[in-house]
């Protein structure tokens, strides 16, 4: 036998995902504040204070669904923990991604709310983090875990932008 056989690793059952996934949001609004304080412009024009109301509503209106989802199937939502079943009901029949819309809908629904346009500008921030680091490792676990029926749901449903 090869020494390269004996090097042989199994992949842990997970994406391997390293650190929640809101964090970057949450970090991304606290730098906006932050920004405001050194380039204070509005995010919204008058009397749209509903749109920022409303959008949050919706991110979490969305996130909950997606939540509830997962309970429905019995597997954990953490995406550093084993999935043990494939979610496509729910907003998932509309969007692989929908936890990450409700977050960049709430982190631009909290930027028009408070009316602080840097909060706005940063949301492109986690959502191309997201993008490029968080939904590629999630997708080859997924397509590791469930094969060609990862592979029709992907077919099916597109990312969450």
């Amino acid at each position: 036998m090869s020494r390269v056989n004996e090097m042989v690793t199994e992949l842990p059952d997970n994406a391997g995902v390293r650190h929640p996934p809101p964090v970057p949001y949450v970090l991304a609004m606290l730098a906006g504040a932050l920004v405001h304080r050194w380039w204070p412009r509005g995010a919204r024009p008058e009397g749209w204070l509903p749109l920022g109301v409303t959008l949050v509503a919706i991110g979490v209106a969305l996130m909950l669904w997606a939540k509830a989802s997962f309970d429905a199937k019995h597997t954990p939502l953490e995406p550093w923990r084993s999935t043990e079943a494939l979610v496509d009901s729910g907003p998932y029949a509309y969007s692989r991604n929908p936890i990450y819309l409700s977050f960049a809908l709430i982190e631009v629904g909290v930027g028009v709310w408070a009316d602080v346009r840097a909060i706005v500008l940063l949301t492109v921030v986690p959502m191309v983090m997201t993008a490029r680091f968080v939904v590629p490792r999630e997708e080859a676990y997924l397509r590791r875990k469930f094969g060609v029926a990862y592979d029709g749901y992907c077919s099916r449903v597109r990312r969450w932008f």
